[in-house]
C-alpha cells in the first residue's frame, strides 16, 4: 500500500503517527523509495523519501498526476444497520467498487443498537480500502440516521435503487434511464416491513429485484453497488 491519504499537500512532506508507522514498519520503506500522497483534490502527488527516523518520515515532492481511477458517477449506499463485522465488510468492498458515501439508517427489523455503530472505525476501514485500490478520494461513512431522514434524502438523486426481494424491476433498465447521481437502498438482515416498503415506493422509488435467490444484506450491498457501477460505465 504505497498510496497514502493526507489532510494537506506540501513540497516538503512529513509523515508521523499511523502513516509513518505504516511506511516504516509495514511497507519497510527506505530512503529513496517513492510514495504517492493524495488529499482528495483529484491529483496524486509522488514523493521521494528523504529521511526516516523513529517518529517521522520526510518526503520531497517529485510530480503531480491527475487521478484517473475515481468514478465520475456518484453512487451512495443507504444500508439499514448491520452487525459490526458485516457493516465493516460492506464499507471495505463498496469502497473498492467506487461508492461515494455510506449512510447507515434505522429500520423496523434492525437487530443491532444504533450505539454499536462506530463511524470512526468504519471511516478508517474505508480509508485503508481507498489507499489499497488507488482511489482519488476516501468515501464518507456517515452517522446513523432515522428511516424518515433516509426518505427525505432521496429527492437529491437522479436515480434511486430500492433492493426488494418481494418484487421489482431489472436494475439495468432503471440505471440506463437515469443520471449520474445514484442512491442504493438495502435493508437489514430482517429486510423491510411492508409499511416501510410502501413508504419508499410512495416516494416514487421503483423496487429492484436481484433474482430468484434471497441474498444476505451485506451481499446485496456489494452486488447492487457493483451492478450500478457497471451500468453507469464505471467498471467497463
Amino acid at each position: 500500500m504505497r498510496k497514502i491519504f493526507v489532510d494537506k499537500i506540501s513540497d516538503e512532506g512529513v509523515l508521523s503517527g499511523d502513516e509513518h508507522n505504516h511506511v516504516s514498519v509495514v511497507l519497510r520503506a527506505r530512503v529513496g523509495d517513492i510514495l504517492t500522497l493524495c488529499d482528495g483534490d483529484g491529483f496524486d502527488y509522488q514523493y521521494e523519501i528523504t529521511k526516516i527516523d523513529k517518529k517521522s518520515t520526510s518526503l520531497k515532492l517529485l510530480d503531480k498526476i491527475k487521478v484517473e481511477s475515481e468514478p465520475s458517477a456518484k453512487i451512495d449506499l443507504f444500508v439499514a444497520l448491520l452487525k459490526a463485522d458485516k457493516l465493516e465488510w460492506v464499507c471495505q468492498k463498496c469502497t473498492e467498487l467506487g461508492i461515494s458515501e455510506i449512510h447507515p439508517f434505522m429500520s423496523d427489523f434492525v437487530q443491532v443498537k444504533r450505539e454499536s455503530v462506530r463511524p470512526d472505525r468504519l471511516n478508517k476501514i474505508a480509508k485503508e480500502a481507498a489507499q489499497q485500490c488507488g482511489r482519488g478520494r476516501v468515501p464518507t461513512v456517515c452517522e446513523p440516521i432515522k428511516f424518515d431522514q433516509m426518505l427525505d434524502a432521496l429527492p437529491r438523486y437522479d436515480t434511486v435503487l430500492f433492493m426488494y426481494e418481494k418484487s421489482g424491476e431489472r436494475l439495468n433498465d432503471i440505471i440506463k434511464a437515469g443520471g449520474k447521481k445514484i442512491a442504493i437502498i438495502v435493508g437489514s438482515e430482517g429486510g423491510f416491513s411492508d409499511k416501510e416498503a410502501e413508504q419508499i415506493i410512495a416516494r416514487g422509488v421503483r423496487p429492484i429485484n436481484l433474482g430468484k435467490r434471497i441474498l444476505r444484506a451485506e451481499t446485496a450491498c456489494v452486488v447492487a453497488t457493483a451492478l450500478a457501477a457497471y451500468e453507469a460505465g464505471e467498471l467497463q
